[in-house]
């Protein structure tokens, strides 16, 4: 176990050591954020009444990285280590895409990847409150890390923390045992160690680095250090608040500290930075050599045709010569600075083509030949991304770890019965219960906790016009007739229209009104002519019966008139 002491000089240590690339890292915020003139600059400037103007090209740059990064499809997944763990490399896989939605990472990563090109280093904290597993950012001048680490990924750190300024009475909250010496530090405690890279933004409470009697604040830190395994700490100048073995595991079930951060570029001084610092020098230049054409043309020069033959004096001369209306008194001539203005903007082009080199190029946000095919513009957005390729892998690196600690968080964490919403391809919500109780008493089936998986990030890029361009190959394949008769269904499912998925249901569950309308009516005209038929077979047999009675009578009639006439019985004997 560590005493205050020892804590409070890893973080001083970290205070001084790393001061100077703090504050170059301060002036690299300072140049995104479009302040890029020293104050003697500025007054040079005025005084010659010049504005001081600022064509910012690093925001530009950073923010067109940015831009790459963001419509960069990153997908977490999870490969079983043996051929029985493909079902749970699935589950883990469902998992790590709901933690992450849950957490709001691609806002975290978003911000962290500013730090990360800007100040030089990012950095976030994978935490557990309750059930909920959360990835905070720690904002890069509140990060705190051994100064003697010469990692990228701070592997080879001994600790790393955050430190930042808390109002007394929130500590007094959280930590009821410490009032009564926060009271006293707030009252008299003497400010320790000014290190003004560490202040609150903005920056007005006087260099103090533990106590702001003024605000009533204190500086807390919360340090994970290695002492035979990770601990954790939480202390002020005054005390420590709390101090333990740190709760976090790894996949090997080992403590583990919970921070990950990553660096751009470290130097042999382990200085980190970002990559604006090598866009300060460009920027400088594109600034100062914009303002110095823009005097050269609008300020004029003059001297003596022959020394001693001006008939006006200097000043005047100089007077009339920067009106614009002025008339050049005699003996004295306008000296020509085209050939220096000439100079000045072919620098200054050189300068922008410099500093353009640091974002993306114009293929790879799309500004060139948009009549072409997705596939040609895919293949050009590749290529633009080979100079990028360094920095946005150490951005992948850190994601990678962020979703590693993500699972073993949720390995360690999960121990109940719980169900994970998913999203398939058409949008619709699924479930997937993990831990859930085995009626055969099996044990619980999706335990996560006995899941061996592997886990990667597959990186996809934004291939939007490919899919437009196969989309309409598929329009006129099926104009052919490539697709069968009835191509409407697969069309529909690979457009990317809005709400796609209820149309599918639409068509495929509820059949269509107007189709039950037109099978209702060819039903009752079936039956119609059923009808007519009967009735026309049923008339038919009739009238054919009464004419064969009609010849049955007719004939016997014929047949009684063709017989003789018998005379009538007399009752007398004839012999």
């Amino acid at each position: 176990m560590a005493d205050l002491a020892e804590l409070k000089r890893y973080f001083e240590d970290a205070q001084s050591l790393t001061s100077d690339a703090r504050r170059e890292s301060q002036i690299d915020g300072d140049y995104y954020d479009g302040y890029q003139w020293t104050p003697e600059e500025r007054r040079a400037l005025r005084s010659r009444r010049q504005p001081d103007l600022v064509f910012n090209h690093v925001r530009t740059a950073i923010n067109g990285t940015l831009g790459v990064i963001k419509q960069g499809n990153t997908d977490p997944k999870a490969y079983g280590r043996n051929p029985e763990d493909e079902e749970a490399a699935d589950v883990a896989s469902k998992v790590l895409r709901f933690i992450a939605d849950k957490a709001n990472f691609d806002s975290v990563k978003g911000d962290c990847s500013k730090d990360f090109l800007v100040t030089g280093t990012m950095a976030a904290l994978v935490g557990v409150v309750g059930e909920e597993i959360l990835v905070e950012q720690i904002r890069w001048e509140e990060f705190f890390y051994d100064p003697r680490s010469r990692r990228q990924d701070f592997k080879d750190a001994r600790y790393m923390g955050i430190a930042k300024w808390m109002y007394s009475d929130d500590v007094a909250q959280l930590y009821p045992d410490a009032k009564g010496a926060l009271d006293n530090a707030i009252s008299g405690s003497a400010p320790l160690s000014p290190d003004w890279t560490f202040m609150d933004r903005p920056d007005d409470a006087g260099g103090i680095a533990w106590v702001d009697s003024k605000k009533s604040r204190v500086m807390v830190v919360e340090i994970y250090h290695r002492d035979e395994q990770w601990m954790r700490c939480v202390f002020w100048s005054g005390g420590i608040l709390e101090q333990a073995v740190s709760p976090y595991l790894d996949d090997k079930s080992r403590p583990i500290c919970p921070i990950e951060g990553q660096s751009c570029y470290v130097d042999r001084e382990n200085n980190r930075a970002g990559i604006v610092r090598d866009m300060r020098g460009p920027q400088d230049e594109i600034n100062k050599r914009r303002s110095k054409a823009l005097h050269l043309m609008s300020v004029r020069q003059i001297q003596e045709v022959v020394p001693g033959s001006g008939l006006a004096s200097a000043d005047v001369a100089r007077a009339e010569a920067a009106r614009p209306d002025g008339v050049i008194p005699s003996g004295w001539q306008l000296v020509p600075t085209g050939d220096m203005v000439s100079g000045q903007l072919a620098l200054l082009a050189e300068a922008k083509s410099e500093i353009e080199r640091f974002g993306p190029s114009p293929s790879v946000l799309g500004r060139q030949s948009s009549d072409s095919s997705g596939r040609a513009q895919l293949v050009r957005q590749q290529a633009g991304l080979t100079e990028l390729a360094p920095v946005l892998g150490g951005i992948e690196e850190w994601e990678l770890r962020v979703y590693r600690q993500m699972w073993n968080r949720a390995r360690q964490f999960w121990t109940g019965p719980m169900w994970i919403r998913i999203t398939d391809d058409q949008g619709a919500n699924k479930f997937v219960g993990v831990n859930q109780p085995d009626p055969l008493g099996y044990g619980p089936a999706n335990n996560i906790s006995t899941m061996d998986v592997d886990i990667i990030v597959d990186t996809i890029p934004d291939t939007a016009n490919v899919q437009q361009e196969q989309f309409a190959l598929m329009v006129e394949l099926a104009r052919m007739g490539g697709l069968g008769p009835n191509p409407g269904m697969l069309l529909l499912e690979a457009s990317s229209l809005p709400n796609k998925q209820k149309i599918i249901e639409k068509m495929t569950t509820a059949p269509d009104e107007a189709q039950q309308q037109q099978q209702m009516l060819q039903n009752q005209r079936n039956e119609a002519i059923f009808a007519a038929e009967l009735e026309n077979k049923q008339a038919d047999t009739s009238q054919k019966r009464s004419t064969a009675i009609k010849n049955v009578a007719d004939a016997q009639a014929k047949i009684m008139q063709a017989q003789p006439v018998m005379p009538p019985a007399t009752g007398e004997f004839i012999g």
